[in-house]
């Protein structure tokens, strides 16, 4: 029997998603584990961690051999456990022996460098630089209104501010719209950004303005697997609509998530065309060009603005992507997304290859 196992460092992190995948493994021949990094004995390689009983369908805890299909949930902050299971997870990653289903992507500005040099995606991309230093946000906002910062390595709307024009100074949000500072002086703003420096790299952008009449945030995420013949397909398509006064429709933050269908019926004909033209190029384009840059992947999270005139943003590119859209789907659809790594996983188990350049709507 094929041995798959989840690998977060958080033991109750996805335990739902884990226990949906792991009560039909059994059907695919599939038994199915979960652990973190940490739990890995350097002296003998086995890992304490969970196994999955189909029989009473609860975790036991147990030690067993790593197993040769590993599917990544890992997320990474600054904290000493991230510190001390990141490169344990770069070890798993370089065994010959072992399989990922996916190997994730780098930074947001290799991604976002990538996605710039490509013909037809590199429309799509907001204008995106290094943020190093105050003269990096004083040329921005000489353009623009406002700026966003965001973390190279952040994920679901952690660490990102906003500088904002206020008359001769600069107000420095949150993601939720809360002043943390007003910057008046150039070395104010020098200060902050070092001691930002301390928490990682950090990339700036215009603050496009993205949100619905009712002025809250909103972005469209589009979830999409590889199938079992290694193929990109497209699982759900939502909106995330935020709280009026935040910059970003994060789902942590509460963001409420509505179908795609309701939100493109409220558009003008002439714009549902632009969105839509832009969406499809995007799907139809981004997935295999990632794959081939930064793969081999089996899932992605893309983040898609669509501002007033139209004009479709890649916000971002995600290969660790919740979720929570699931639930706009009937029950079959989301019993695709639960059996999908177990079909692909046998795809791998074959022998494949995920180079397939096609992809499924």
């Amino acid at each position: 029997m094929l041995s798959l196992g989840f690998v977060t460092l958080d033991e109750q992190q996805d335990r739902t998603y884990c226990t949906e995948v792991a009560k039909r493994a059994r059907r695919y021949g599939i038994s199915v584990c979960r652990f973190s990094p940490l739990g890995i004995d350097p002296q003998t390689e086995n890992v304490r961690g969970f196994l999955f009983q189909e029989e009473t369908n609860e975790w036991t805890n147990a030690v067993f051999a790593i197993p040769p299909f590993l599917y990544d949930r890992c997320f990474y902050g600054n904290d000493e456990r991230s510190k001390k299971a990141k490169p344990i997870m770069n070890w798993l990653k370089q065994r010959p022996d072992l399989t990922f289903l996916g190997y994730g992507l780098p930074g947001k500005w290799d991604v976002y460098e990538a996605l710039s040099s490509h013909p037809l995606l590199s429309a799509y991309v907001p204008p995106t630089v290094r943020l190093e230093r105050a003269d990096d946000v004083l040329a921005l906002l000489r353009r623009e209104q406002a700026a966003i910062a965001k973390p190279v390595h952040g994920s679901g709307g952690r660490g990102i501010c906003i500088f904002q024009k206020r008359g001769k100074a600069l107000s420095v949000q949150d993601s939720h719209g809360q002043e943390q500072a007003v910057i008046a002086r150039r070395s104010e703003l020098e200060q902050l950004l070092s001691s930002w420096s301390r928490r990682g790299e950090y990339v700036l952008q215009p603050l496009l303005q993205l949100s619905t009449p009712e002025g809250e945030p909103f972005d469209l995420r589009i979830l999409l697997q590889k199938d079992e013949n290694g193929r990109w397909a497209e699982r759900v398509r939502a909106v995330r609509v935020g709280r009026p006064g935040a910059w970003v429709a994060n789902i942590r933050a509460g963001a409420d998530i509505r179908p795609f269908s309701e939100w493109l019926d409220r558009l003008s004909s002439s714009k549902r065309l632009f969105v839509l033209d832009g969406v499809e190029t995007i799907i139809r384009t981004l997935p295999v060009y990632i794959d081939r840059m930064f793969g081999p992947l089996f899932e992605i999270g893309l983040d898609l603005g669509a501002a007033d005139n139209g004009a479709v943003w890649i916000l971002d590119v995600n290969s660790k992507p919740g979720r929570k859209v699931a639930h706009l789907l009937p029950p079959e659809q989301q019993n695709e997304l639960y059996e999908a790594p177990l079909r692909y996983c046998l795809f791998l188990a074959r022998g494949g290859k995920a180079n397939d350049l096609h992809v499924d709507h």
